[in-house]
């Protein structure tokens, strides 16, 4: 299988369209590049005027969404890529973004260690606090726990304590359970190396 190289600035952030037949990448100068998945051949390229931070399309792959450096949503229509919306996400730079299997609710993360649930068709945010079956949301920053609360209600249902920053999690794609990205170097390895953990947790009653 051939391969397709994009490097002429460090790429930061890739996602996959949902019908899988594209790939957008994006790099530290805040370029999208839009890769057809079969040819391996550029679609589009944007160069966006403010910080880029993740990207991703909605589950029904017609919006294609940015979170910046602004604090904002940027949404744009997809493919033809125009401007649809910019929302005020965060009063501080906004840095991710994840939909919900189901497609009804995204949350964005922010630096101001605040996690944000919208609505998708509303585009209103439904409440501040990612998971398998869009009904729990997993949340974690500099503090040392992850966050586990119900999405319908808000409702903290489990707390997990960490050693140390956990910065990236994510649900396994059928169960409850969670895997997340630990800085907290054990030892275990390489004392040279630069090197987290990565830890899992089931929930209880996980069978």
């Amino acid at each position: 299988m051939g391969r397709a190289h994009y490097q002429m600035c460090e790429n930061i952030n890739i996602c996959w369209s949902p019908d899988g037949q594209t790939i957008a990448v994006g790099n530290k100068d805040d370029v999208v590049t839009f890769i057809d998945a079969k040819t391996h051949r550029s679609r589009a390229e944007e160069q966006f005027k403010f910080e880029v931070n993740e990207i991703s399309w909605n589950n029904d792959n017609d919006m294609f969404f940015l979170t910046n450096g602004n604090g904002c949503i940027n949404i744009l229509s997809y493919p033809d890529l125009k401007p649809i919306q910019s929302i005020n996400a965060h009063p501080s730079n906004c840095i991710c973004i994840k939909f919900d299997p189901t497609g009804k609710y995204f949350a964005t993360g922010s630096a101001d260690a605040l996690v944000s649930l919208w609505d998708v068709e509303e585009l209103v945010c439904v409440r501040c606090f990612s998971s398998h079956d869009g009904k729990m949301l997993a949340s974690a920053s500099e503090d040392h726990f992850i966050d586990i609360a119900e999405v319908e209600t808000g409702e903290k249902l489990w707390e997990v304590q960490c050693d140390s920053p956990t910065f990236t999690v994510a649900w396994h794609p059928k169960r409850p359970l969670l895997a997340y990205a630990c800085d907290d170097k054990e030892g275990k390895y390489d004392s040279n190396r630069e090197a987290g953990t990565v830890k899992l947790f089931g929930l209880p009653n996980d069978s």
